[in-house]
């Protein structure tokens, strides 16, 4: 009997030991998901027109005014390279296709706006098919942060000092047409 009462009673003292509260826990999993944001707004000046109607604008060109600006803003969640070329190496006549103006005939500046980036045409530098990187390194920020210009020239004197025709329109002896490019403002992640 008293190996019995002994059973039972180490039967009872284990059911004690697997009884104790032990110490639980949940796992609650947390994630974060950041979407780039990277947002190019033409604001104002998406459509340049030159228009040349007399000889003194044939030999000395149109300098910018708020009529030939392009204002863009960038709204991006990361540091920012803004790009711009022209689409094609020459402007095409409308009136007759064969009609062509070199590209470099139009000039552009994008003045210091705000802080941060490197500012790469603080001065008069002329278009190209390829792309020319106008602002490098810009740190993120809102659209209010990051508004921009670009103060849009046709042939005067400081860019035909440095463009590939180096002669006024007017020297250059144009047809008369409409001529038209696209030009492509991108904005790219660095």
């Amino acid at each position: 009997m008293r190996k019995f009462v002994l059973g039972a009673a180490m039967l009872l003292f284990t059911q004690f030991g697997f009884g104790q509260a032990i110490a639980d826990q949940a796992v609650i999993p947390i994630s974060v998901t950041l979407n780039s944001i990277l947002r190019l707004t033409i604001i104002s000046g998406g459509n340049i027109q030159f228009v040349v109607n007399t000889i003194d604008e044939y030999t000395n060109g149109i300098a910018n005014s708020a009529r030939y600006t392009t204002t863009f803003s960038v709204a991006s969640s990361r540091d920012f390279d803004v790009v711009l070329n022209a689409e094609t190496a020459n402007l095409l006549g409308t009136d007759d296709v064969a009609n062509t103006l070199p590209v470099d005939n139009i000039g552009f500046v994008c003045p210091v706006a705000g802080a941060g980036g490197t500012f790469n045409a603080i001065t008069v530098t002329p278009l190209d098919v390829a792309q020319f990187t106008l602002i490098t390194a810009r740190p993120a920020g809102g659209s209010a942060d990051n508004e921009f210009t670009v103060q849009w020239e046709l042939a005067t004197a400081a860019l035909i000092a440095i463009n590939t025709t180096g002669e006024t329109l007017l020297a250059q002896s144009l047809n008369p047409d409409n001529y038209v490019v696209n030009t492509f403002i991108v904005v790219d992640p660095n």
